[in-house]
């Protein structure tokens, strides 16, 4: 049976650092995909989408400011926008396993499983191994809805070689308001189907507000409180059985995505045959990413039960934990960092730190201070006028703890509130900072008062 130092399952940015660094020391690695290699985040993530939304800005300011200084035509067009997507994308799993390769790697295609702590099998052969890095990511939740085959994943969108007419988003988090936002512009009918009070749950309320009533005038159609019965094919398009409350309703769609939610890939890889513990939330690891049950095996990314946030900032630190710890020995210290996110639609919003709910239980530790940006300068030089923020002070301490934003410019200036809040920058220092302007960021001094 043939053994190796480490095998890694999934190629992500975690999966990827650390099998390189323990080639780098001279390991024995293995690293097998069932996907094309490279994860998610580069092929079906952030940064394809970044790409789809950066293009779909200018149309969108272009369509504000036609009659202001631009005229002409201009549209976006799908099947173009795909092609320069794909001018990022479709490198990767090649350059990525003949990276591996010239590091002397092992790459094996396909689904791994687990026949006891120290053996997988893939593709009908078994590998042995010292230690084990999981990094196999998540995908789209299982819905107890008929026709749930019908559904198409959020990774499907991206290669969509005609975007669709009509379009209906099940669920209404990040995924779905960023598609929407991208195929509202694109002139399509959409629907978001979210069974909550209010999509985008992880978000300030008050945020969440403004984007939903801006949606919903670009002509996003957004249904609270909802459910997803049903999903038909008939012939090439789709029906969707809805209920809210006591009343049942058949939507038509030419396509139907999946955006509510995903799992960790854990529940497929025979675990049950090993000593590794696990949750609907993923793999129970420590602080230094290591199974609280199997030492030999680590986890990072969306299959890790760690308490993290499900994004590639979160996995990459998750990786250089994993480094450090397997192949360093060093002891990692508890993870105490703020996690920003952001939903890139446009406007965007972002948060980061503690949240006004949270905020408003501690009324004496904390001032919360709301900003309407609409009217700012920045907003108005392209007849963006939309914009709202709402920043959380410490009292005590009149440093910033929490920001939350609906913003032109929210993914930018996020970080500057991130980096505040973890130097524990005094709000004195930040009003008073001499900002160059007219920028986004010269716009904090006043959010702040």
């Amino acid at each position: 049976m043939h053994k190796l130092d480490l095998i890694v399952i999934g190629s992500g940015v975690s999966g990827h650092s650390t099998a390189s660094a323990a080639r780098n020391k001279g390991w024995t690695v293995a690293v097998i995909d069932e996907k094309p290699f490279g994860g998610t985040c580069p092929q079906w993530g952030c940064d394809p989408k970044k790409v789809l939304i950066e293009t779909v800005k200018i149309q969108d300011a272009f369509d504000r400011m036609k009659g202001y200084g631009l005229t002409g035509d201009a549209q976006l067009d799908w099947s173009k926008l795909r092609e320069h997507k794909e001018t990022f994308t479709k490198p990767i799993p090649e350059s990525t396993v003949e990276e591996f390769k010239n590091d002397g790697i092992e790459v094996h295609q396909g689904h791994a499983q687990f026949i006891d702590d120290h053996t997988i099998e893939v593709n009908g052969e078994k590998l042995q191994a010292s230690y084990f890095l999981i990094a196999s990511g998540a995908s789209p939740t299982k819905l107890p809805v008929d026709g749930f085959e019908n559904l198409v994943s959020s990774d499907a969108f991206f290669e969509l070689d005609e975007l669709p007419q009509e379009m209906v988003l099940i669920g209404g988090g990040y995924i779905s308001f960023e598609f929407a936002h991208i195929a509202a512009r694109l002139n399509r009918k959409v629907t978001i189907i979210h069974r909550g009070e209010r999509p985008l749950e992880g978000f300030d309320e008050d945020v969440v507000n403004h984007l939903v009533d801006y949606s919903k005038k670009l002509g996003i159609d957004i249904r609270t409180k909802t459910e997803l019965e049903a999903v038909e094919k008939q012939g090439n398009a789709f029906t969707v059985s809805i209920r809210s409350e006591n009343n049942t309703e058949q939507l038509s769609a030419d396509i139907v995505i999946h955006g509510a939610g995903r799992a960790p890939n854990v529940h497929n890889m025979g675990l049950d045959r090993t000593s590794i513990s696990y949750s609907k939330k993923g793999i129970k690891v420590d602080k230094n990413q290591q199974s609280i049950s199997a030492p030999h095996i680590y986890a990072a990314g969306d299959c890790a039960d760690d308490g993290k946030l499900p994004l590639t900032p979160l996995a990459t630190e998750a990786g250089s934990r994993v480094i450090q710890h397997m192949l360093e020995e060093k002891q990692q210290d508890d993870f105490n960092h703020v996690q920003p996110s952001v939903v890139y639609t446009i406007p965007g919003i972002a948060s980061v730190g503690v949240s006004a709910d949270d905020a408003a239980k501690s009324q004496d530790k904390y001032t919360v201070i709301k900003q309407d940006l609409s009217s700012f300068f920045t907003n108005k030089t392209t007849r963006l006028e939309e914009g709202y923020s709402k920043i959380i002070l410490d009292k005590e301490k009149q440093i910033i703890v929490g920001a939350h934003l609906y913003a032109a410019h929210a993914e930018h200036l996020i970080n500057v509130f991130t980096l505040a809040i973890e130097m524990e920058a005094p709000v004195k220092m930040l009003q008073s900072l001499l900002w160059a302007y007219p920028t986004a960021e010269s716009d904090i001094s006043s959010m702040l008062q």
